[in-house]
């Protein structure tokens, strides 16, 4: 399950979240992924999340000279490092491919 809320970073390690998320329990641990949003308000979150995905891949693929879809190859087959921007770089990757395939199961209405 993953979904787009918009939040607010507090400081001092809170975010606060402008709702509850669904099918999560108080305490359960969770991964977020934190996409800076521009101030323009007539964007909206999950355009900018989507599109943000794409940026931070793009800024992956030109630092390492490297396709996104050799890199996850090599990856996956422990060519690569543990080092802390493939791992990240993978993650960013899975889930770009998770929202593409539940785009599909919907029939294209994710935008």
């Amino acid at each position: 399950m993953s979904e787009v809320i918009s939040a607010i970073y507090e400081g001092n390690r809170l975010v606060r979240l402008s709702q509850e998320p669904e099918g999560i329990k108080p305490q359960e641990r969770v991964a977020i992924l934190i996409l800076r949003v521009p101030a323009r308000r007539e964007v909206s979150i999950e355009h900018v999340g989507v599109d943000g995905l794409r940026q931070q891949i793009q800024d992956f693929e030109t630092r390492y000279s490297l396709e996104t879809s050799e890199f996850y190859a090599r990856f996956l087959r422990g060519e690569m490092e543990d080092k802390r921007d493939f791992i990240v770089w993978a993650g960013l990757h899975e889930l770009l491919q998770r929202r593409n395939r539940a785009n599909l199961a919907c029939g294209g209405l994710i935008t």
